[in-house]
């Protein structure tokens, strides 16, 4: 544990939420933009149909299309804001970092935190242990 950058690792996993986050939001801006695209059609349509430029059934032909495809937007938005609002929880770094920083910091290894560690341990029939962590080894340079 002595070995793990403890600031590093927080300044990563600081860049890490604050990318994610950024990403989630160019993703939310994309549906909005393409919400008011299909809104700015069916808008053209009723213009077309009141210029009879089309007849009324290419009108519900085509308000239907888009009905169902902004419902299909309208859905992966909702899907996407309850992912903001789930990456929100974590959104609070200075606990995290609290609670790292403490579970980082131990003095006598007791079984929860060997359990949070060690996924498994498996003994070769030469009483060699390997030890399969669920983190990745650090990089001792």
């Amino acid at each position: 544990m002595k070995q793990i950058d403890k600031e590093q690792y927080l300044k990563q996993l600081e860049a890490q939420t604050k990318k994610s986050k950024q990403n989630l939001q160019k993703q939310l801006s994309k549906f909005d933009k393409q919400i008011d695209l299909i809104k700015s059609r069916k808008r053209k349509y009723i213009n077309m149909l009141a210029e009879e430029i089309i007849s009324h059934e290419d009108y519900r032909e085509n308000v239907e299309a888009n009905n169902i495809e902004m419902a299909e937007l309208v859905e992966k938005k909702n899907e996407l804001l309850t992912a903001i609002e789930s990456e929100q929880t974590v959104d609070n770094l200075e606990q995290l970092k609290q609670a790292l920083l403490q579970f980082l910091d131990f003095d006598e290894l007791t079984p929860e935190i060997l359990h949070r560690l060690v996924n498994r341990i498996e003994v070769k029939v030469d009483g060699i242990p390997k030890i399969h962590y669920r983190f990745s080894a650090p990089k001792i340079e």
